[in-house]
């Protein structure tokens, strides 16, 4: 899949740079990536844009696709790269799955606004990151979402586990690997906490994610309109078509069986179909 990308997405110069291809080949595995799914993607420190560009061909056109990059020469160098590889693959899926790359630090990621605040389901981290910063990425997640990157020398595996549910496994994966690795280490010294689960997947040497400077970053959230329905998630325009053709309908229906008289109505022709346009416009996509 690697070598199908064209080489201009990854000619490094100055600030621009890539992982080795075998990292990104542990990395895309470890994300346990869904071929043309609504997964959500996040990419801290993307670069040159290269990895963002093998998960969007992978998850198709109804995912979304994010890149945060701090330096501004990088991200230019992206948008060219990602524009030419959208051209060589037509004006089809390739170009709807195109990342939406965003100048910010990666380690002020606001959780509160846009996007964020129902999370990511795969999140990677292109540069190495301290413990102390490994919990504040992690809530990025959305419940049972994935995160890979390096954290210090390590290269590990996060899962936001389910509300209720505790990954066992998973937990004693990571204790084994710490226990081989750098010793019996808590969930308090990975930087992590209840709600996740690590695992340590081998060792690595990454430079460090830049600190400075910084400045709140915040990953604004698709907006649906008409002429983007057919990239939401099945289950959403299932029920915003719904909700458009009742819109259409008359007020007072016809009787169902055994109704009571006040439940008679059509509640969508209450609005006229424009304003139903500009209330879908304020509804996430994973709403059903």
């Amino acid at each position: 899949l690697i070598d199908s990308f064209p080489c201009h997405l990854h000619r490094c110069e100055s600030s621009k740079h890539i992982s080795a291809p075998h990292i990104y080949g542990a990395a895309l595995e470890a994300l346990e990536l869904k071929q043309n799914s609504t997964l959500s993607f996040l990419n801290i420190g993307s670069g040159t844009g290269y990895l963002s560009a093998i998960v969007a061909k992978i998850l198709g056109p109804k995912s979304l696709n994010f890149g945060i990059e701090i330096h501004q020469d990088v991200i230019d160098h992206c948008h060219s790269s990602l524009k030419a590889w959208s051209s060589s693959h037509g004006p089809t899926n390739a170009a709807r799955s195109h990342p939406r790359i965003i100048r910010g630090n990666g380690l002020c990621i606001s959780a509160s606004v846009g996007e964020s605040i129902l999370g990511f389901d795969r999140i990677y981290i292109g540069a190495a990151i301290q413990r102390s910063n490994l919990l504040h990425i992690s809530k990025l997640l959305s419940p049972g979402g994935i995160l890979v990157g390096p954290v210090d020398d390590n290269l590990v595996k996060v899962i936001r586990n389910e509300e209720g549910k505790h990954d066992a496994s998973l937990t004693t994966a990571r204790r084994d690997n710490s226990s081989a690795e750098s010793g019996n280490e808590s969930d308090e010294e990975e930087g992590i906490s209840d709600g996740f689960a690590v695992q340590v997947l081998s060792r690595v040497r990454f430079a460090s994610l830049l600190r400075l400077p910084t400045f709140d970053t915040i990953i604004p959230a698709q907006a649906w309109s008409p002429e983007e329905h057919q990239y939401f998630p099945d289950a959403f325009q299932k029920a915003s078509s719904e909700i458009m053709m009742c819109a259409n309908s008359d007020y007072v229906q016809p009787l169902p069986p055994q109704p009571k008289p006040e439940e008679r109505v059509n509640v969508s022709a209450v609005l006229p179909k424009s304003l139903w346009v500009e209330v879908l416009s304020f509804t996430h996509r994973r709403c059903k």
